[in-house]
């Protein structure tokens, strides 16, 4: 994605009447929307989805990897619950986070069901693109 077009994109917005916007182009898809009540948010919401990478650990687990670099967020604010925790289940394209890279936040999602057998990073943590975010386990081999 060309950073100087989100630039532009969220300048734009910042400056407008508009509440929310989208665009979307070759895959990606970038949303802004501003806060309730604002004519002109401090930080516009950004979403764009991009996929983790997923490295396998053993033969029966692995990890969901940070896809860029940025904080990570395990909620989607700090008074909602985290997206997951160690023990729940999740579908292949659930949400499973948050990682924040130039106040744009990127929704993480798993490319795999399975169940969460580790959290490897702490909430509000920096992270590189490639560092490990959460462990899982498929389905058959997790104990319940």
């Amino acid at each position: 994605m060309d950073n100087p077009l989100v630039e532009r994109l969220v300048s734009l917005f910042e400056n407008s009447a508009l509440s929310e916007i989208e665009y979307s182009a070759d895959g990606t898809r970038i949303r802004l929307v501003k806060a309730s009540g604002q004519t002109v948010p401090e930080q516009p919401r950004l979403t764009e989805a991009q996929p983790p990478m997923a490295t396998p650990t053993r033969q029966s687990s692995w990890t969901i990897d940070a896809g860029l670099t940025g904080i990570f967020y395990r909620a989607p604010s700090p008074d909602e619950p985290t997206f997951v925790d160690v023990g729940t289940v999740i579908e292949e394209g659930q949400q499973v986070g948050i990682i924040e890279a130039m106040k744009m936040l990127n929704v993480l999602e798993s490319e795999r069901s399975g169940r969460v057998v580790r959290i490897l990073v702490e909430d509000g943590a920096s992270v590189e693109a490639g560092t490990p975010l959460f462990e899982l386990q498929l389905m058959e081999d997790a104990h319940v």
